[in-house]
């Protein structure tokens, strides 16, 4: 039996998953199906009931990134800490999940140089910018976070969430307020949702800009934020580079179970990742 795979969210025509995995799959010499399907909020409980058994795992993202691993009999540490899944993988009785985010974070920003970063801007509060925290304190438990966003109350809890994991961490009032006293950048917002507070900056905080740039959006690329690093000379991530590897370890998971062994023939698999997209 042909096993199927499935990413849900919304929304979700615009996904570039369907391309990575299947992509993957034609390397891995898998006869594997992958395609998507909308989902809103609070729906995911009955996609997951009435899933037929051939459908063995799911790529999961926004807003159904809580509801997944609120929804699962068993969660790996990630999951578990930050109380999103991006990953469901069908096992008896129910699903598995996993957090495989922030791996894709963590590979995104070794591939622009960042090994221990000291000092860390999070753009944004939500179940990413929670990924964002973990993966900090993976490349460096000594760290500094400075967390700006909107919504005040997510804010101060993702704050909280950041020092719960022993990271120094603190709210910061806005992008210039500290954008000369950063390392790194990660903005976790969607599309266009920074390009407001950008626009802000004088072209005297432009020439501050200090430390790398991850923007986990990459619809439209490059973003004003990117080409506001790029023109300060600092080196830029997409998001397209933590998608890859998120899905990697995706992957890894739906293939043997286990998110850190490496697949056959792995390098071949990231080459045609990323020349699907």
């Amino acid at each position: 039996m042909s096993k199927q795979f499935l990413v849900v969210g919304s929304p979700i025509d615009h996904s570039k998953s369907p391309a990575i995995h299947r992509a993957a799959y034609e390397v891995l010499g898998l006869d594997w199906t992958y395609g998507r399907l909308e989902v809103a909020k609070n729906d995911l409980r009955q996609v997951l009931d009435n899933a037929p058994e051939a459908l063995r795992g799911f790529s999961v993202t926004a807003p159904l990134k809580e509801e997944a691993s609120r929804n699962a009999l068993w969660r790996d540490e990630f999951a578990e800490v930050s109380g999103a899944a991006n990953t469901l993988l069908r096992v008896e009785h129910g699903w598995n999940a996993y957090n495989t985010d922030v791996f894709g974070i963590v590979q995104a920003l070794r591939g622009i140089g960042v090994e221990k970063p000291l000092r860390v801007l999070v753009i944004g509060s939500g179940a990413t910018a929670r990924s964002a925290i973990l993966a900090i304190r993976h490349l460096n438990a000594d760290a500094e976070v400075l967390v700006t966003a909107r919504n005040k109350v997510s804010k101060k809890e993702l704050v909280e969430f950041a020092r719960g994991l022993g990271l120094h961490a603190r709210s910061a009032r806005s992008l210039g307020s500290v954008i000369s006293k950063v390392d790194l950048t990660i903005s976790t917002i969607p599309a266009h949702a920074l390009d407001a507070a950008i626009q802000d900056l004088s072209v005297r905080k432009t020439a501050q800009i200090r430390g790398p740039l991850l923007d986990v959006a990459y619809n439209p690329w490059p973003s004003l934020a990117a080409q506001t690093w790029g023109y300060a000379g600092q080196p830029v991530a997409s998001g397209l580079e933590m998608l890859i590897w998120q899905a990697v370890a995706q992957l890894r998971i739906f293939v043997g179970g286990n998110p850190n062994h490496e697949l056959a023939n792995e390098v071949a698999v990231l080459e045609a990742m990323r020349h699907a997209v």
